[in-house]
């Protein structure tokens, strides 16, 4: 989950070069169906048996451009936006079995004017799992242990525009399936993939040339935004207890200054009330402590692009329980904005590489 936030804002900082010569009246959106076969090029051998074959999938995607100007400025690119559905098995039936799934993606075009023309996507979405984690009967499988679990990934496509509506498409990929920690055991799974396709356009299109566009004036500076946070994180059954879903809420409150249009700094503070860790701490204490809230204070970076903002916040605690460790932890944050200013996303808390769970946010930025 940490090495896709970094594939992630590195993907946006791709700079898009894509210029044509069209006129207005060429401005309605872009479609285009796709297809790839999608070839895995890693095993898993944590699990018995161990895997011997790759995985293999299949994924189509729909998808448009829009090529009006207030789409461009968004993000100051032309970009694929559109959904995707895949299937995946692993060649490993009885540990690990299939995959099938779907959500969305976000893909800006590279050099889009030219025959040999690139992308960069990053997508979310849900996928179901035909085999997870059982103490009893698969019990090796410790990727996965949720039916329904998050996939996100990232991937670099190269295009090769066959005739004016037929491209051939040859991408490298890397796909992670996780529950972010909301069931234990959540080794997680990275999937490297390379993948060979073909995407149909329902109508030829020349962008326009954005040089005649400029760049709009960055009005305000000072930033501040506050979102709820809400999830849910699953206990494991014990010896003692059954397993337990409980829930996790609380309030992210930051604000910054943005120094250029895509990059800002932030400070603030968050509140959370931990009712999963609590009964940890019921457990590990027997009972002498029940109060598991936590106050923490933020700071760190984040990159704008358009209505799309990833923060990357280091926290720490002020307020937490006597048995909380570490005393600091590191909060992403992937956010869209509405015109109304209205923001929603999601949030990952993270110790460097081990994910403590994932969050449904939403709020209000000015």
């Amino acid at each position: 989950m940490v090495r896709f936030c970094t594939v992630f804002l590195v993907a946006l900082n791709f700079t898009c070069l894509a210029f044509g010569q069209a006129g207005p009246d060429t401005l309605t959106a872009h479609r285009q169906f796709g297809t790839a076969w999608q070839q895995g090029i890693s095993t898993s051998n944590q699990v018995v048996p161990a895997s011997r074959q790759t995985p293999i999938g299949l994924e189509l995607t729909y998808s448009q451009v829009s090529l009006r100007r207030r789409a461009w400025e968004n993000c100051r690119c032309f970009a694929q936006v559109g959904g995707y559905v895949n299937y995946l098995t692993f060649r490993n039936p009885i540990p690990l079995g299939r995959t099938a799934g779907a959500g969305l993606f976000f893909e800006p075009l590279i050099n889009y004017s030219r025959r040999l023309y690139y992308s960069v996507r990053v997508l979310a979405g849900l996928t179901y799992l035909t085999r997870v984690y059982d103490p009893v009967s698969n019990p090796t499988n410790d990727h996965f242990s949720m039916p329904v679990s998050a996939l996100i990934g990232s991937g670099f496509t190269a295009h090769y525009r066959l005739t004016q509506q037929w491209n051939l498409t040859l991408g490298a990929i890397y796909n992670h399936i996780s529950n972010a920690g909301t069931r234990l055991p959540n080794q997680g799974m990275n999937i490297p993939i390379v993948a060979v396709g073909a995407q149909y356009q329902l109508s030829p299109a020349v962008l326009p040339d954005t040089r005649e566009w400029g760049r709009a004036p960055l009005g305000r500076r000072w930033m501040s935004r506050a979102l709820l946070m809400g999830s849910i994180r699953v206990l494991p059954k014990t010896d003692k207890k059954p397993e337990m879903a409980l829930p996790v809420f609380g309030l992210n409150v930051v604000g910054g200054y943005r120094i250029t249009r895509n990059h800002a700094f932030s400070a603030g503070f968050e509140l959370v009330d931990d009712h999963y860790f609590k009964e940890q701490v019921i457990t590990w204490t027997r009972g002498r402590v029940t109060d598991a809230r936590q106050a923490t204070v933020l700071a760190g970076y984040e990159f704008w692009q358009g209505r799309f903002i990833f923060t990357a916040h280091h926290g720490w605690n002020l307020i937490r329980p006597i048995r909380y460790k570490p005393a600091t932890y590191q909060r992403y944050n992937l956010l869209y904005q509405f015109p109304n200013r209205i923001t929603a996303g999601m949030s990952v808390k993270a110790y460097g590489d081990n994910t403590k769970g994932f969050s449904v946010v939403a709020g209000y930025t000015l």
